[in-house]
């Protein structure tokens, strides 16, 4: 059904991000990927690269955001949040104005629906496959906890701390997110130049520490880092940095491995499945609106 597809993809920074009316970009905090159908937004088969961007074609991009959404392609093999943001950044109300609204609807329900049972077969088990649980799991003997951060990696952390009756402060720069999160959860929000970290345990979900946070969270009990740079010269205490995180779950690793294997087969399958129903559509997207 999909042999139109265009996928552009980059987990790198990019100078400047795309911004086209024939391309449906999502953004997480992992990586930046546009959707598109080559007859609105023609690239040749042969390009490989788009602007910094790396292009996948027809039912090899299907096939790609198949793995992204199902969490196989994240640092956290098997994470199951990104499922969530996919569906949530293609709801309805959102595509309405696109170009080809109908087939991204289409393509993100057959996406979503192929997800499920990938990770109903394959996936069920395997590790801590959240961040939210890993958070929890590190931070058991902790009772109190700053949050910082209002971001999506931030609010996907945040149900798993109030559920343990825990005593949460959210720290952040959006005024309005925090106003929304403390209707939605028992906890205090603080702006990040309002608030002194004293001895309490100390999660990092921003990608910076603005002004003096650095020195300011020397005395925490416990820094959970989840930024992708760790601090250089680390000056403190019981500190986890994401490198030490995914270390620790390499406790699954073996069996890991052993799903990994059959899932090749597995999405190869779904993929030919895709493929043979070109057989009975002239064009692919068969809803395309141009």
């Amino acid at each position: 059904m999909w042999s139109n597809l265009i996928l552009l993809h980059s987990n790198d920074p990019i100078d400047k991000p795309l911004d086209d009316k024939c391309l449906e970009v999502w953004q997480t905090c992992q990586r930046s990927i546009a959707f598109s159908d080559r007859r609105i937004f023609p690239i040749e088969e042969s390009e490989r690269f788009y602007k910094g961007y790396e292009v996948f074609h027809g039912y090899e991009a299907y096939r790609f955001l198949l793995e992204v959404v199902s969490g196989l392609r994240s640092k956290l093999f098997g994470e199951s949040e990104i499922q969530a943001q996919f569906r949530d950044r293609f709801r309805e109300e959102k595509v309405t104005d696109s170009t080809f609204a109908l087939s991204l609807l289409r393509l993100r329900d057959q996406i979503l629906e192929h997800t499920k049972q990938i990770r109903s077969k394959y996936l069920t088990g395997i590790g801590r496959q959240t961040y939210g649980s890993i958070a929890d799991s590190y931070l058991q003997n902790h009772k109190s906890v700053t949050l910082l951060g209002t971001g999506k990696l931030a609010t996907s952390i945040l149900p798993y701390l109030v559920s343990r009756d825990k005593e949460v402060r959210l720290i952040g720069r959006n005024q309005t997110k925090m106003m929304e999160l403390q209707k939605e959860f028992s906890i205090t929000t603080h702006h990040w130049e309002d608030y002194k970290p004293g001895e309490e345990a100390i999660v990092i979900a921003s990608s910076f520490l603005p002004f003096n946070w650095e020195s300011m969270i020397e005395k925490s009990s416990f820094i959970l880092d989840f930024r992708e740079t760790a601090f250089s010269n680390n000056p403190y205490k019981n500190y986890i940095p994401l490198s030490k995180i995914l270390s620790d779950l390499q406790e699954t690793d073996e069996q890991i491995q052993s799903v990994k294997m059959d899932l090749q087969y597995f999405l190869t399958e779904l993929t030919r499945e895709r493929e043979e129903e070109q057989i009975h559509i002239m064009n692919g997207w068969e809803d395309l609106l141009v």
